[in-house]
């Protein structure tokens, strides 16, 4: 096909190359600012009502509820847990810190040797 310059480019109308189908409208893109709401660091906002944009608004606000560990604070609170065992669980875990402590200690000693200089009339003569 040879161009003609009064004929009009098909890559400009508003219908696709077999020109049935109206062309897709273009979409705006959005970055993570346009969800943002002042002042509320735990709230989000939907731009617009385009398709997609509620889901990327639920995305946002469910990565800024992870930054900032709500699941998480939400999730320790499940389940109530006694003072008492509270206690006791931390009792455990720093008896059994100490032991590992005094564990290590114990090889590190049994390993040691005790280096003690001799006394200046047996050896060969070193020079000070």
């Amino acid at each position: 096909m040879a161009y003609n310059r009064n004929q009009k480019h098909r890559n400009h109308s508003s219908t696709n190359q077999r020109g049935d189908k109206p062309r897709k409208q273009f979409r705006k893109k959005l970055g993570r600012h346009e969800f943002f709401v002042e002042g509320n660091p735990s709230g989000v906002k939907v731009p617009d009502a385009s398709t997609g944009t509620l889901e990327r608004a639920l995305k946002y606000l469910k990565r800024q509820m992870k930054d900032s560990d709500t699941i998480g604070k939400l999730r320790a609170n499940k389940e109530f847990i006694k003072p008492s065992a509270k206690r006791r669980k931390q009792m455990q875990d720093a008896v059994r810190k100490q032991q590992l402590r005094d564990k290590i200690s114990k090889e590190y000693w049994d390993k040691f040797t005790w280096i003690v200089p001799p006394s200046k009339d047996i050896g060969p003569d070193l020079p000070l």
